[in-house]
């Protein structure tokens, strides 16, 4: 599961890094062209079928926004831009803002140690920080969520992970700056501590500082004793399952989200009403390097430059998502889809038609 999540959005960020600087040029003739161009991609999506739900801004406007095909198939429910899907990966970044929220607050430190929040984990953690959870530079010898573990995901809890990972047979380790390793473990670690820190929780906490500020109306976290709602985007708009598993994980993934609540979040993020502009500006600076996979912030996947994009992206079976912001130019792209490789497929078609356009 974790090699599918990297191949998800790293394939994009080396070819983003390869990229020409974008041009400033943007006019009113600029904007239809780009138009034109994701209207003839996303001809290819049919109706009938698993969706995409797709949200491009440039200086604040909506240039470009579409939703196509079904969140249902059973009840032949059409994705809108109101449909939630479940977003993968790109819960990191919202797991680690509600962090920084906790930091800002004072209630915790990024130099704090995890056995200070989660006692039960081994004495092999005491030198873990929460810094080093955010960055991904963190060694667990059997990661509870490698492909060979998929056979424990079903009905799994974050107890579940924590009870696995604190196996005496499992080694951990703080990694170097430039050998950072993918973790989803850590980050379910990380919404334990929220909860422990807030006294809510982690679901509470995301709806009351994150979810509620930002006017995100439809979205929630999928955990134990809550399903997917009627009207949202089914795996391959047929079922709750995630590879055949009902899973109940939070942290990593599990959130669900709609394209016109991830416009809202975009504004809320810039605007400064989650974090400060200091915090997001020291979350999205390069914390760590995987060598070939990227680099990585506090929450985010980072770019190349003097002022870098930052990003993130999801890959949980069905569901492919991106979440693209370039501040330079002051691009934001988000893309939702249900359908597995078909969308997957006309989501990198987006995705490169978009920054070939402002090339």
């Amino acid at each position: 599961m974790q090699k599918i999540i990297i191949q998800a959005f790293l394939i994009l960020l080396i070819y983003l890094a390869s990229t020409p600087v974008f041009g400033v040029v943007h006019s009113q003739e600029n904007k239809s062209a780009l138009v034109d161009k994701l209207n003839l991609i996303l001809s290819k999506q049919k109706k009938d079928q698993p969706g995409v739900s797709v949200l491009v801004k440039k200086n604040n406007e909506i240039i470009y926004q579409l939703s196509k095909g079904l969140a249902n198939k059973d009840n032949n429910n059409s994705i809108s831009s109101h449909t939630g899907f479940r977003i993968g990966s790109i819960s990191k970044p919202f797991t680690a803002l509600a962090i920084m929220k906790l930091v800002e607050q004072k209630k915790l430190s990024l130099d704090d140690h995890i056995t200070k929040y989660i006692q039960e984990l081994p004495t092999g953690w005491k030198v873990i920080t929460i810094k080093h959870l955010l960055s991904h530079r963190v060694y667990i010898s059997d990661d509870f969520f490698s492909d060979s573990n998929l056979n424990l995901a079903n009905l799994s809890t974050n107890q579940d992970v924590i009870k696995f990972i604190s196996s005496n047979m499992i080694k951990v380790k703080p990694q170097a700056f430039d050998k950072a390793i993918y973790c989803n473990s850590c980050y379910v670690l990380l919404a334990e501590v929220i909860a422990k820190v807030s006294g809510v929780s982690f679901s509470e906490y995301l709806s009351e500082n994150i979810f509620v500020p930002a006017n995100m109306k439809n979205s929630y976290i999928v955990e134990k004793g809550v399903t997917i709602k009627p009207n949202d985007a089914l795996n391959y708009a047929k079922t709750e399952s995630i590879f055949g598993n009902r899973q109940y994980t939070t942290g990593a993934m599990a959130q669900v989200s709609s394209i016109e609540d991830l416009n809202n979040f975009i504004v809320a993020l810039k605007e400064g009403q989650i974090i400060s502009q200091k915090s997001l500006i020291s979350m999205t600076k390069v914390h760590s390097g995987a060598g070939d996979d990227g680099t990585f912030g506090l929450g985010w996947i980072i770019g190349w430059g003097d002022e870098p994009f930052y990003s993130h992206g999801g890959s949980q079976d069905g569901y492919q998502t991106e979440l693209f912001f370039h501040p330079k130019h002051d691009l934001e792209i988000v893309i939702l889809t249900n359908g597995g490789d078909e969308t997957y497929e006309l989501q990198s078609k987006v995705m490169r038609a978009i920054i070939t356009h402002y090339n």
